[in-house]
């Protein structure tokens, strides 16, 4: 499965367990199995501000740089999260 913007990257089971222990705890409706196309809102009923609350969360878990809007705004499963979060820290190694 490729992300929004068609990129492919390793994901790091480390990241991807953290980034779902985040989503899971943070998720309004509990009690759903996630997966990689688990549907943030549709599966498990975030709102916009939760939206932001979480990827707060998620530069915070991972000591991450502000994650724009711009890299955020297509973002729509649990998959493309661990993507994001792949591609940020990839980044950040990169400095």
């Amino acid at each position: 499965m490729t992300s929004s913007t068609g990129t492919h990257l390793p994901n790091d089971d480390a990241t991807r367990n953290t980034v779902y222990a985040i989503v899971g705890a943070m998720a309004p409706a509990g009690g759903v199995h996630l997966a990689d196309d688990t549907e943030l809102i549709t599966d498990l009923a975030y709102d916009s501000l939760r939206l932001i609350e979480l990827t707060l969360a998620l530069e915070d878990g991972f000591g991450l740089a502000e994650l724009g809007q711009e890299k955020t705004a297509t973002v729509t499963t649990v998959g493309d999260i661990v993507r994001l979060v792949t591609e940020a820290r990839h980044e950040e190694e990169g400095r």
